[in-house]
C-alpha cells in the first residue's frame, strides 16, 4: 500500500525549508527562485490543447499586471473580478490582494440585481471581467457610482481596458517596478468573500494577507498526498472561497499542477483531456459522480460484477494490496482514467457515498469549512477507517461546542489565525457571531469526540423545531433517503404547511425533483420507496408529505439548494403519507 504524508512533510526539506510562508506573495517570490520552470498551471486553448504555465511565467506576469494596475491609477483600489474560471483570474486574484488593494470574487452568473447588490456592498471601484460578462456588469454599474473603471479580462473591446495592455505597460516598466517593491500589511483586508446566501443575505467576509496564508499553511497541515504523480483540476467556480483559497494557492504553494476547468458544464469532457490525479468539488458534484458510476454499470450489465470485485479489493487491501485501479478501469475512464482521490468541502457529505467511492479505490478527504474561517476547518483524510466525520481541527485552529444538548450536539465554535475579522461595513452581523474572545459562531450544529474528531449534524438556521420540542436536521434525513434512493436529482427536506378542509399543520416534507419523467409519474413506486425509508427513521424524523416538482430547484454556483426560496405550504399536487 502507498504511503501518505501531509504536505507540509513533503514540503518541509524543499519549499518550506526556510520555514512557513508569510504570506501569498512571499511563496510566489520563493517558489520563483526555488522551482521557476516546474509547471504550475494549466488551461485548454481554443484547439482543446493543453497549455502548460511555469512558475516563472505565472511569477512574472502577476508582477507585471501588479505595475500596469498601479499606473492605470488603481492602488488601494477595491477591484472585483466577474468571469469564468481562467489562468487570468488566479493571476488578478493573486496580484490585487497582494499589493494592490481588496480583491472581490463575484459569482459570473449573478443577475444584475444582486451583482448590482454585491458591487455596491464591496466598494468595488474597478470591475475586471470576461468580456462576455461586459455588458450585465456595465448593466449593473448603472446603480454603482463608485465603479469607475472596467477591464476586460479575455479579449479587447472598444474603448476598454483591455488585461493584456495592463501587463504589457508592467512589462515595459519591469527595471522601476512599484509593485515588486511594495511592503504588505498582513493584517489589512485583502480580499471580500461573499457567503453563498443560501440561508439569508450574502455578506462580505474579510479576509487578511495573514488569513489567507494561514488557511494555505493549514491545508497542507492536513492534506494527504503519496509519492506518485499529484496533479489536480480546478472544477468549482473561482469565486468560491473552497476553489481560490483552499484549492489553488495550497496547490501553487505545494509546487503542484492543477489543471483549470473553464466552466462546470465542461467538467466531464475535460477532465478526459486533463486526466487529473485528483478533483476538489463539492458534494452534490461527488454524489453525482457515484451515482454515475453505478447507474453505468448496471446499464452495462456490470453492476453485479463490480460488487464482487469491490469484495476482493477491500479483502486484498486488508493484506495491504490495493489492485482497484488493476480491475476497475471501465469505472475510472470517464474520469480521464487517472483519478485516485476527491477533496470533497462545502457542507455536509453522504457517508455512503465516501465509502462507495473508497470502495473503487477513489480516497476521499472530507474537508469542512466555511467562509469566515478562510474556509478551512478541518479535513478527515482517514476515511478509509472512518468515514463518518470530517475529521480534526487544523492544527493551528482552536475548536469548541457550546450550548451543548445532554448529546454533545452544540454550536460550534473556531479560533485561529485564518479566522476573518469580522464582515465588511456590517458591525452588527460581525458582532453577532464573531466573540470578544476570538471564536467564531460556525452557525453549525455538531458534535465532538473525545479523539477530536467533529462530526457534524447540520446547519443551526436549517433545524427543525417541532412543536414537541425535539429538534431536526435536515441535511441527516437527506442523506438517509439519498442512500436509498438512487433516481432522485434533487433531495431536500423542510417543514411546510399542510392544509386539510380548515386544519392547518406543520408537515416534514420531502422535496424530490426526479429528472426521468417517467419515473417521476410511477407515484407506486416513490411512495412506496419513501415509506421504506421512513421504517429506518425515528418517528418524529418521518417524512409525511412529498413534493414532486416539474423542474430542479434554485441553487447557488456551486449547487446547494437555496433553502431560503423553498416553499412554506405544500402544493396540494404532492403525495401525503399521513
Amino acid at each position: 500500500m502507498k504511503r501518505y504524508r501531509t504536505e507540509r512533510e513533503f514540503q518541509r526539506d524543499t519549499l518550506l525549508k526556510d520555514g512557513d510562508y508569510r504570506s501569498i506573495r512571499d511563496m510566489l517570490v520563493r517558489i520563483n527562485r526555488l522551482i521557476p520552470d516546474t509547471r504550475i498551471l494549466a488551461d485548454l486553448d481554443k484547439e482543446k490543447q493543453i497549455r502548460y504555465y511555469t512558475v516563472h511565467e505565472l511569477y512574472e506576469e502577476v508582477m507585471c499586471l501588479g505595475d500596469g494596475l498601479l499606473n492605470a491609477g488603481l492602488s488601494g483600489a477595491h477591484i472585483a473580478i466577474v468571469s469564468e474560471n481562467c489562468y487570468r483570474y488566479v493571476i488578478a486574484d493573486i496580484t490585487i490582494s497582494s499589493g494592490i488593494g481588496v480583491v472581490t470574487p463575484i459569482d459570473c452568473n449573478a443577475p444584475v440585481a444582486l451583482m448590482q447588490q454585491l458591487l455596491t456592498k464591496c466598494d468595488a471601484d474597478a470591475v475586471l471581467c470576461g468580456a462576455g460578462f461586459l455588458d450585465i456588469v456595465r448593466e449593473a454599474q448603472k446603480g454603482c457610482p463608485r465603479v469607475k473603471t472596467l477591464i476586460t479580462l479575455d479579449r479587447k473591446v472598444t474603448g476598454v481596458p483591455f488585461y493584456e495592455e495592463l501587463v504589457e505597460k508592467g512589462r515595459s516598466i519591469a527595471s522601476a517596478s512599484a509593485y515588486r517593491e511594495i511592503e504588505l500589511n498582513l493584517d489589512a483586508p485583502a480580499k471580500i468573500l461573499f457567503t453563498s446566501g443560501t440561508t439569508g443575505a450574502n455578506k462580505g467576509v474579510v479576509l487578511t494577507n495573514a488569513n489567507l496564508t494561514a488557511n494555505m499553511l493549514n491545508c497542507m497541515d492536513v492534506i494527504l498526498v503519496d509519492e506518485g504523480e499529484n496533479t489536480s483540476m480546478s472544477v468549482l467556480p473561482m469565486h468560491h472561497a473552497t476553489e481560490i483559497n483552499t484549492h489553488i494557492m495550497a496547490r501553487i504553494g505545494c509546487g503542484r499542477l492543477t489543471f483549470i476547468n473553464d466552466n462546470m458544464r465542461n467538467m466531464m469532457a475535460n477532465i478526459k483531456i486533463f486526466q487529473p490525479t485528483v478533483v476538489t468539488v463539492v458534494p452534490m458534484i461527488a454524489n453525482a459522480f457515484y451515482k454515475a458510476i453505478w447507474a453505468q454499470a448496471k446499464k452495462a450489465g456490470k453492476d453485479k460484477k463490480l460488487r464482487k470485485g469491490i469484495k476482493i479489493t477491500n479483502l486484498l487491501r486488508k493484506f495491504g494490496i490495493d489492485k482497484t485501479h488493476d480491475l476497475f478501469k471501465d469505472v475510472y475512464a470517464p474520469f480521464g482514467g487517472k483519478l485516485k482521490m476527491i477533496v470533497c468541502g462545502g457542507s455536509m457529505l453522504n457517508p455512503v457515498v465516501i465509502k462507495g467511492m473508497n470502495d473503487l479505490g477513489i480516497r476521499i478527504e472530507n474537508g469542512y469549512g466555511i467562509t469566515e474561517c478562510g474556509p478551512l476547518i478541518s479535513m478527515n483524510a482517514e476515511t478509509l477507517t472512518e468515514h463518518l466525520s470530517v475529521g480534526r481541527p487544523c492544527p493551528a485552529l482552536e475548536a469548541k461546542i457550546v450550548n451543548a444538548d445532554e448529546t454533545g450536539v452544540g454550536e460550534l465554535c473556531v479560533r485561529g489565525k485564518s479566522v476573518a475579522k469580522g464582515y465588511y461595513n456590517d458591525p452588527a452581523a460581525t458582532a453577532e457571531v464573531f466573540g470578544a474572545d476570538g471564536f467564531f459562531n460556525t452557525g453549525d450544529s455538531a458534535r465532538i469526540d473525545k479523539q477530536g474528531r467533529i462530526f457534524l449534524m447540520g446547519r443551526k438556521k436549517n433545524t427543525i423545531v417541532l412543536q414537541n420540542g425535539k429538534n431536526i436536521c435536515p441535511e441527516e434525513v437527506e442523506n438517509v433517503i439519498e442512500s436509498h434512493l438512487d433516481y432522485a436529482n434533487d433531495i431536500v427536506v423542510y417543514q411546510a404547511e399542510l392544509r386539510s378542509g380548515t386544519l392547518i399543520r406543520e408537515t416534514l416534507v420531502a422535496g424530490l425533483y426526479i429528472e426521468d419523467t417517467d419515473k417521476r409519474r410511477d407515484i407506486d413506486t416513490i411512495i412506496r420507496d419513501v415509506s421504506r425509508i421512513n421504517t429506518l427513521l425515528p418517528d418524529y424524523k418521518r417524512i409525511e408529505y412529498i413534493e414532486l416538482p416539474s423542474q430542479e430547484y434554485e441553487k447557488t454556483s456551486t449547487r446547494k439548494i437555496r433553502r431560503t426560496t423553498l416553499p412554506t405550504e405544500c402544493s396540494g399536487a404532492g403525495i401525503s403519507l399521513l
